[in-house]
């Protein structure tokens, strides 16, 4: 991102989806003939969007500032649009495009909105090989109205330079298919097993704690009948006795 002018000019950057991009940094002071590098990182996706459509926005807001003004200085209310506050707007949309034929190179359109294409890193996911993930390709375009990325407008200038940087940063990640099915079907068999496994063992448990249950009842019979046997031979005895 650069500033042309002559004075300071503050810049904010807000996206439709903020928990799917990382903007560092998404605000701050662009000094007079100064450049400021923005780095946009989307975050790894596990689904493939359908039809490689992408509804994701970004918007570069700029606003001149006085002089000593730092990036913790900035507030809300410096973009608010009212009388007196020239609050200059640049809109982006975000495209995913096939992969050149040259995953290495950069594709530029030179007639019209410029696009910048961006190849995408080959990854290593859940122990696959990187050759074994096709490649893609994530396009960072302007959606503003009538205006070219890049052409001069307000106070800041060369937005085309905002997307280059942001383009190298942006990561991806393909759709994980067959194989992530696979992990979800053995870690789906490997619960249920766990779950039979624990079923049997309580059902061991049950087991014995009956067997033992038994066996003290067991042994509670067999102690009255031997004092059944014992109270019949003192009575005999001291029947005998008493006859005497």
């Amino acid at each position: 991102m650069t500033n042309k002018t002559e004075s300071n000019v503050a810049f904010k950057v807000k996206t439709t989806s903020p928990k799917k991009y990382c903007v560092r940094p998404n605000n701050g002071v662009v000094r007079p003939r100064s450049t400021c590098v923005v780095v946009v990182t989307m975050q790894a996706q596990t689904i493939a969007p359908p039809d490689l459509q992408c509804k994701d926005k970004f918007l570069v807001q700029s606003v001149v500032v006085g002089d000593g003004l730092s990036a913790q200085d900035i507030t809300p209310q410096m973009f608010m649009k009212k009388e007196g506050n020239v609050v200059e707007e640049v809109k982006m949309r975000v495209t995913y495009v096939m992969p050149p034929e040259s995953p290495s190179e950069i594709a530029e359109e030179n007639d019209g909105p410029q696009r910048i294409l961006v190849p995408m890193q080959q990854i290593l996911d859940n122990g696959r090989s990187a050759s074994e993930l096709s490649s893609g390709s994530v396009s960072l375009r302007s959606a503003e109205l009538g205006t070219e990325v890049g052409s001069p407008r307000g106070p800041l200038m060369r937005t085309e330079e905002l997307l280059k940087a942001a383009g190298h940063a942006v990561e991806t990640r393909t759709y994980a298919g067959p194989d992530v099915q696979s992990l979800e079907l053995s870690a789906l068999i490997a619960k249920l097993t766990e779950e039979k496994d624990s079923a049997l063992e309580q059902n061991k448990k049950l087991r014995n704690e009956l067997e033992l249950v038994r066996r003290e009842a067991t042994k509670q019979g067999g102690f009255s009948l031997l004092f059944v046997l014992l109270s019949g031979l003192l009575s005999i005895v001291l029947g005998y006795l008493a006859r005497k």
